[in-house]
């Protein structure tokens, strides 16, 4: 199998350019560091860095800056992303079109983590299942950070709570929507915090993992429009360890109803009512719309349609 394939003419020259190092780009990008990818691609970071300097050596152009121990695009690899994308595609399609019955080969899925581990189990469950040799890879994100994603070719498929983002490139179909409430110990006496006063102080922790959750900016909308202030912020490092110490009458949370049902159901919790428990946030995936669909991302997308009452 050739590691190489011709672009022809860019720039009016003639260039062998390696799939390899092409790759490597790619692979920065979905890890963000030289490091990372080098993990990943089971490389010496050393590799890496020459391969990069390679490829820009052939394309005459900076691909990175660095920024902090994040590694960026330049406007100029910003603009060469698109037919990075379409070159390995293409070669992924070529290589295998003899088998395109089978599943395999790999799939990449950005998702906050709230829908990952409350929704999407038995769907990974029954893809794995299915399809036992294709090499998933989950990368936990930010509602608003996956659309940049799916869009720029860094993962095939977003699922995430709908941002009302503005792409003409991505395709988008609506899961299912949501209540979101906040909520506190069974212990805690709820009268004391309440959300439809204004211009109130409350002694009372606000937990959280994700400032720029979309339920979270729902919440901070929600005090600041009534003058609400709330005298304490913990921030925890995941949904289940914020929920043990909402338990323990730690604090309070804001999250989408189905991340609390089995606590509410043990009577750990209550919710605080609040007008938040009016609104809703909508679940959503997408794909690019103008790319080539694996057998494997259009084998998912048909587990998901299924569905879709679940969501």
């Amino acid at each position: 199998m050739y590691d190489s394939v011709f672009l022809n003419y860019w720039k009016g020259r003639e260039m062998l350019m390696d799939l390899k190092n092409l790759l490597t780009f790619k692979t920065i990008l979905e890890t963000g560091s030289f490091q990372e990818a080098a993990r990943k691609l089971n490389y010496a970071q050393s590799t890496v860095t020459t391969q990069i300097q390679q490829l820009e050596q052939e394309l005459q152009v900076k691909l990175f800056d660095k920024i902090g121990r994040k590694m960026l695009l330049t406007s100029a690899g910003s603009d060469l992303l698109p037919s990075v994308n379409q070159i390995l595609e293409t070669y992924n399609t070529m290589k295998n079109y003899s088998n395109n019955a089978e599943l395999k080969g790999e799939l990449r899925i950005a998702v906050p983590e709230s829908i990952l581990t409350y929704q999407m189990q038995s769907i990974l469950k029954e893809f794995h299942e299915k399809a036992p040799n294709v090499k998933l890879y989950l990368k936990t994100l930010n509602c608003f950070e996956i659309p940049y994603e799916v869009e720029n070719g860094l993962v095939d498929l977003g699922i995430y709570y709908d941002v009302d983002e503005k792409s003409n490139q991505i395709t988008k179909s609506k899961l299912g929507s949501h209540a979101i409430s906040i909520i506190a110990s069974a212990q805690k006496e709820i009268e004391s915090i309440n959300f439809f006063n204004e211009n109130k102080e409350f002694d009372v922790s606000f937990l959280s993992n994700d400032v720029n959750s979309i339920y979270q900016k729902h919440f901070e909308a929600m005090v600041k429009e009534r003058n609400i202030t709330l005298n304490h912020r913990i921030e925890a490092g995941s949904i289940e360890s914020i929920k043990r110490c909402v338990i323990n009458n730690l604090g309070i949370a804001v999250f989408p109803n189905f991340v609390f049902e089995e606590e509410l159901g043990k009577g750990l919790i209550r919710k605080v009512p609040s007008p938040l428990d009016s609104q809703e946030i909508a679940t959503v995936y997408s794909y690019h719309g103008k790319r080539w669909m694996s057998p494997n991302l259009t084998y998912f997308i048909e587990l998901l349609e299924t569905r879709k009452g679940e969501f």
